[in-house]
């Protein structure tokens, strides 16, 4: 077996090698969703993610001869840090052969490039962005991911904690089939039926699908209400102007307003429930392509699309408790 060397990325060749090293760790796994691969490049380049500007970010790649054979993200969220007065230093884009001394080798290169920047902690893996692509997975390998959320092959559970690194928290993606929740004509059960009646009588609340013509004003509620309602678990921030617009303009082509709903009472936005055709169900098909073929391909499978993702819901203190 070749020497491991672990490099520093500082050129668009080995940038691109690890844009382009998952395909190689999930080679023959039908449940890995690709990225995008101009995009998953644009989010690597200090040139063109503006996260770059605002963390300090290191992209390391390992190598055994001159094939990959790991990568790993390590960076400081200064923002996250100044908010909460913490010393964290997080992981991501943590990629890698079934070579424990490879992981091994990111791994330990990440976390003394953190502590060399004065962290105290190590998190992760997480691809930059807090509420997308976090985790390890665990169970559930019998499907492919939702939309925004990871996927990995069993032997990373096994070397993050032989590197002696202990659960932060858990994240669950639960199933439900809509044929177990309401009948063949779309009618609710009893049980549920009746708390929607009690709820709209005690509250008078009113029920809309999002308005595409009004974009900004209602991307400002969710932000409002997500601010709100999340902002009560640990560790939330914020979010900023630029990252709530860049993550809702991504998010808009798919948007349908029957299932981006907001729940009004005398005129004040209570709450809302948004949920995306999820698009993962289009992107397993495409090899992270997106030229002019493979956009007719995602065309027709768009038109096939059978599952929701549910992504953000939540109802304002002072409504909670009303069946809303």
């Amino acid at each position: 077996m070749n020497i491991l060397k672990i490099i520093q990325i500082a050129d668009e060749r080995d940038r691109k090698d690890m844009v382009l090293f998952p395909w190689t760790v999930y080679r023959g796994d039908k449940n890995w969703v690709p990225p995008i691969r101009k995009d998953r490049d644009k989010m690597l380049d200090p040139k063109r993610n503006s996260f770059f500007q605002r963390s300090d970010v290191a992209l390391f790649l390992a190598r055994r001869g001159d094939p990959a054979v790991g990568t790993v993200a390590a960076f400081v969220d200064r923002r996250f840090n100044e908010a909460l007065g913490t010393k964290v230093g997080f992981f991501g884009f943590f990629e890698v052969l079934n070579d424990y001394e490879a992981a091994e080798g990111l791994l330990s290169t990440a976390r003394e490039w953190l502590r060399g920047r004065g962290m105290t902690e190590l998190r992760g893996p997480i691809n930059f962005h807090r509420d997308r692509e976090r985790g390890i997975l665990v169970e559930g390998v019998d499907c492919p991911p939702p939309m925004l959320c990871a996927h990995s092959p069993a032997y990373y559970h096994q070397f993050v904690t032989r590197f002696g690194m202990v659960k932060q928290s858990d994240d669950f993606c639960r199933r439900l089939l809509i044929s177990d929740l309401v009948g063949p004509n779309g009618e609710l059960p009893d049980r549920l039926a009746r708390l929607e009646k009690v709820a709209e009588r005690r509250t008078h609340i009113k029920i809309r699908p999002a308005r595409m013509e009004d974009w900004d004003a209602e991307v400002e509620k969710v932000r409002v209400l997500y601010d709100a309602t999340i902002g009560q678990l640990p560790d939330h921030v914020p979010w900023t102007d630029e990252e709530i617009t860049a993550f809702a303009d991504e998010l808009k082509p798919i948007v349908d307003p029957s299932f981006a709903l907001f729940g009004e009472i005398e005129g004040k936005t209570a709450g809302c429930v948004l949920a995306f055709p999820d698009m993962n169900q289009v992107l397993i098909h495409l090899d992270g392509r997106f030229d002019l073929p493979h956009k007719l391909l995602a065309w027709w499978y768009m038109k096939r699309v059978n599952v929701l993702s549910f992504k953000v819901g939540g109802v304002l203190d002072e409504y909670q408790g009303r069946g809303i």
